[in-house]
Parts: structure tokens; sequence; C-alpha cells
């Protein structure tokens, strides 16, 4: 699963959401799936700019690539934010490994390096991503292939790559 697989090409997404009328892209690790949700699961430094895009505007894409098999899926959904403190922020803090944990006690991302935070656990967050629609695109020397998923409905059309 890709989720607990390094290296998996699909373990690191690009979530993109949005600051202002601006597009924000960058690259997430994916630590979670929930398939019956169509959720997947990230974390964060609550002092991060996405953090702050979220609450002003909770709409986002993440785009996937798997070079392996040549296919490319976009989700478009919402991201409920977990914030430190919180019953699911916790429960994955403790689950951290400890040199993951060090990277929350840093500078605030962009901030100065010396800078500390204490233990990092007053930064760390959790976001859950519920992807409404699904744009799947398969490149082949056959033919490309796209597929439209309306996942509230569960429709799926065949489209013009």
């Amino acid at each position: 699963m890709a989720c607990t697989t390094p290296g998996h090409p699909l373990r690191t997404p690009t979530l993109a959401t949005v600051d202002g009328t601006t597009p924000s892209l960058r690259m997430v690790v994916l630590r979670a799936v929930q398939p019956e949700a169509y959720a997947l699961v990230f974390h964060t430094d609550t002092r991060s700019a996405k953090w702050t895009q979220l609450d002003e505007n909770p709409a986002a894409s993440v785009l996937t690539w798997d070079p392996e098999q040549q296919i490319q899926m976009r989700f478009s959904g919402q991201i409920t934010r977990h914030a430190p403190g919180s019953e699911l922020a916790n429960s994955a803090w403790d689950q951290l490994p400890p040199h993951t944990k060090e990277t929350y006690a840093g500078a605030a991302p962009g901030g100065a390096l010396e800078a500390t935070s204490g233990t990092g656990k007053n930064a760390f967050g959790v976001l859950i991503f519920t992807a409404q629609t699904l744009d799947w695109l398969r490149l082949s020397r056959d033919g490309n292939t796209r597929a439209l998923v309306d996942l509230a409905t569960a429709r799926m059309d065949w489209v013009a790559p």
C-alpha cells in the first residue's frame, strides 16, 4: 500500500490549495487511506501557509502519478483540519517515530533555522482530504484513456483524453 511503502510512487502526491485567488501546490506524504470515505490522510505543520489557506478555503486537489503504470489520478474535494490537541492529532502524534516528531519541533516553515518550538506537538496537525471527484488518465502508445468519476453518485463517464 502506498502509505506504508517508502518509495511507492503514490506515497508523495501533490496537494493543491487556494491562496486567495492563486493555486498553491506542494508535495505531501500520504499517511493513511480511508477507502470507504474516499479520504486521504496527511500530516502538516500548523504554522505552514497551507494550514492558513485551508482555514480560509477548504477546497483542495490531490494529484498522483504512477510512472510504471502511466496513470495519473486527479482528485478534487475538501479538507478537514484537525488541530494540535484534537483527538485525531494526538493519536497520530503518539504513533510518530522520534525523528519525525523532531521535524515539528524545528523552525516554522519559512522561519529562521535556529528557532525551535519545544516538542513540536503544538505545531502538529492532521488533514483529512475527502475526494468528491476523480479524473483518471492512463497514457498508452495504444491510445490514452480517461474517466471522470463522481464519487458521491458513483457515476463514471469515459471521456476523450
